[in-house]
């Protein structure tokens, strides 16, 4: 039942990705602030065509908010301040322009002054080359920052609550962890519901399963057909309103494998069907090959009024927390 998809593996195939063990890195946990980008670049490549083209990658709008937000805060530093303060950084992007490079490259250095730290380092012969690259590579280069920023926060989740949630495990035969703060539970046969239920930056989780059939229920038609009708039923609001799928922004999708686990990732928006309501939301859907079953497990927000990149990051980082128990007896075979 396992689905082979065709993974492609676009973010390695761009980065040479190596750890680098430097001067003690490993006794500090990378710090700053979440969604943080610090660029090292001298100030006139950085208020030059290189840098405004940089920037542009990164301050691009995050997918799939209803109003637009950056994908990162960005902080520029010239070589001379890039001091031991700066150095434990989350995140890092060191460009090097220099006819020493034959055509434009990434390399990442991970956890080389402090564990959980990306260094990026882009490399191209000219200006004209840099540009190019970086604007070829946006999504890229954003989807990789973005994923380290989700694992890095999937890792703290999983400190903070040492046991995956015990009824959810019971229910899905999955293990997850969920953000603390979300204590209010609706449960439906095959469906479970947390939410903090706040009048703002409300958040929450849903998680249902149905038997998997075929491989076509992982396809985006069926998944927001599913949604809709799944999500439709059990989350009603005002003036008999249903929750759905919003038209007007088509969810984006992929495929992709988590620790192993193929999913298929929806990224959409959803509304109340005749209220005001409405937000964004993140859904992973895969099979469990120990029951024979398709989870499905989304998070949403809504918070009218408010900036949305945080909130839906944090609580996405749930998704990366999910695993697949072994059965007894799958450690010795």
């Amino acid at each position: 039942m396992k689905e082979q998809y065709a993974v492609l593996p676009a973010i390695m195939a761009l980065f040479v990705l190596f750890t680098s063990c430097d001067g003690g890195g490993s006794f500090f946990s990378a710090s700053g602030s979440t969604n943080e980008v610090i660029v090292i670049m001298d100030k006139n490549a950085w208020e030059g065509a290189a840098g405004r083209a940089l920037f542009g990658v990164l301050n691009s709008n995050v997918k799939a908010i209803p109003q637009p937000e950056p994908n990162f805060r960005v902080v520029q530093l010239t070589p001379d301040n890039f001091t031991s303060t700066f150095k434990v950084a989350r995140n890092v992007i060191i460009p090097e322009i220099s006819d020493i490079y034959s055509y434009p490259k990434l390399t990442a250095d991970l956890d080389k002054y402090a564990m959980g730290q990306v260094i990026m380092n882009i490399h191209a012969p000219d200006t004209a080359s840099f540009i190019q690259f970086v604007t070829e590579n946006k999504e890229s280069i954003i989807d990789y920052f973005i994923s380290k920023e989700l694992e890095r926060n999937a890792k703290y989740l999983m400190t903070q609550s040492k046991e995956p949630i015990a009824r959810v495990k019971q229910v899905f035969d999955i293990n997850i962890h969920f953000p603390k703060g979300l204590p209010n539970i609706t449960e439906h046969e095959n469906f479970y519901w947390a939410t903090n239920n706040a009048p703002r930056g409300r958040q929450d989780i849903v998680i249902y399963q149905f038997p998997y059939t075929s491989e076509t229920v992982f396809e985006r038609d069926s998944l927001i057909g599913i949604r809709n009708r799944v999500l439709g039923e059990y989350i009603k609001g005002s003036f008999d309103s249903q929750m759905t799928t919003t038209t007007v922004y088509s969810p984006d999708y992929r495929k992709m494998e988590t620790d192993g686990l193929f999913r298929a990732e929806l990224r959409g928006l959803w509304e109340m069907s005749s209220d005001m309501m409405g937000g964004p939301f993140v859904m992973h859907a895969f099979a469990n090959e120990n029951t024979g079953m398709v989870v499905v497990v989304e998070v949403f927000v809504y918070a009218p009024e408010m900036n949305k990149r945080n909130l839906m990051r944090s609580l996405e980082s749930t998704l990366y927390t999910i695993s697949i128990p072994e059965r007894e007896g799958e450690k010795e075979s």
